[in-house]
């Protein structure tokens, strides 16, 4: 596995001629409860992908660390960027690796708000710019929560130094908006709404309203065992994308009189 940041534009020339498959991990610098470092959803990505690379031999790009992350602002430390900045950073880093023979570009993301604009992001890299890309998620299908014993697992996994298992809490979700009623993570009654979460969590540990959300089980023995097989899942999707050609990937033509 290659980390760009750490070679020389020799060696990184030599890199495309092997490979046009690259990871770009993606995260935030975000709360994640009293216990968890600020970098959580970025540090997993990058983790992510250097394990993924190292058993596959694909490049992993620099971890971008700021993301869209403006609903967790009310806890200090927390940075964010609007989601078109977003966009359109992200992007000009893929077509500068495109540029290069990267012509396979999967981001390596770390943060469940920043998923919209990524996808964006890869369409249009797939539709305007014959470059395939997509989204593979730091964390494994399933794994809810934001701060609970799922994340903070995966947390000790990789980087247990980083975590303060002595100030984790245990969090009930708040219940009530005003006089209305939340459901699940997000939701009053039937509708989605726009939470920032503080609405939701005084510790910043999120899972479903009126659950109680219990960080203090974690362990490193369960983030293993949450991230094991799906490295191995991503690992083999990585296979196979190394095979196969771009443009049996990348989006068919179209054209339609008026329309580009």
């Amino acid at each position: 596995m290659v980390q760009l940041a750490e070679i020389s534009w020799t060696d990184a020339e030599e890199l495309f001629k092997r490979t046009d498959v690259v990871l770009i991990p993606v995260g935030s610098t975000e709360q994640h409860g009293p216990h968890n470092p600020l970098g959580t959803d970025h540090l997993v990505a990058g983790a992510l992908a250097r394990v993924v690379g190292e058993r596959t031999g694909v490049a992993a790009l620099p971890t971008i660390p700021v993301g869209v992350s403006e609903h967790h602002r009310h806890f200090p430390g927390t940075l964010w960027v609007p989601p078109a900045a977003f966009r359109e950073y992200v992007k000009a880093v893929a077509l500068s690796a495109a540029s290069h023979g990267a012509k396979k570009i999967i981001f390596v993301n770390g943060h469940g708000g920043n998923t919209a604009s990524l996808l964006e992001v890869a369409g249009e890299l797939r539709r305007n710019h014959k470059v395939f890309s997509a989204v593979i998620m730091a964390f494994p299908p399933g794994m809810a929560g934001h701060a609970g014993a799922g994340e903070t697992s995966v947390n000790l996994y990789f980087h247990r130094e980083l975590v303060r298992m002595d100030r984790a809490v245990d969090t009930r979700q708040k219940e009530g908006l005003g006089p209305l009623k939340m459901e699940g993570l997000g939701r009053v009654g039937p509708a989605q709404f726009p939470w920032d979460t503080i609405d939701l969590s005084e510790t910043g540990v999120l899972g479903a309203a009126g659950e109680v959300i219990a960080s203090t089980k974690a362990s490193e023995e369960e983030g293993r065992r949450l991230m094991e097989p799906y490295i191995e899942e991503v690992c083999r999707f990585i296979e196979e994308l190394k095979v196969a050609k771009v443009e049996e990937l990348v989006s068919k033509p179209w054209e339609v009189e008026g329309f580009k």
